[in-house]
């Protein structure tokens, strides 16, 4: 765009304004211009609230989505780690009494084979029970 378009269109817009102030002179024409530059500023803060209404509630809205996602992970994090611990804590407790129940009958049987397999290896007899009276 030439500089002279550019005159002839700020021409254009004050020949316009002017339709809407009124004459350019006097008192009454610059108090119409005053209150036309108040209004076209109160519009343009009105519409600069609106447009940063729009993208707070658009990041807002956002930011809600992410936090639900968070959460939902964070409960599913919870269940996997919760169900992790009182598994071993079950488990603690099983084993111990299971230990006790059935470790000394199946040490007791396993002990006894081994030992008669090395008699049988070293070619000897294997041992005899002894009964021994009570005193």
């Amino acid at each position: 765009m030439a500089s002279g378009d550019l005159h002839r269109v700020l021409r254009d817009v004050r020949s316009r304004l002017g339709s809407i102030v009124g004459p350019s002179g006097g008192y009454a024409a610059l108090v119409r211009r005053e209150k036309l530059r108040q209004w076209a500023l109160a519009g343009a803060v009105f519409v600069a609230f609106v447009a940063c209404g729009v993208v707070g509630c658009s990041i807002g809205s956002s930011q809600a989505g992410d936090a639900q996602d968070a959460r939902q992970a964070g409960t599913i994090a919870g269940e996997e780690r919760g169900a992790k611990v009182g598994a071993r804590e079950g488990y603690r407790s099983a084993f111990s009494a299971a230990r006790e129940d059935a470790y000394d009958a199946a040490y007791q049987e396993a002990y006894t084979t081994a030992y008669r397999k090395a008699f049988e290896r070293a070619d000897l007899a294997e041992p005899q029970s002894v009964k021994v009276s009570a005193p």
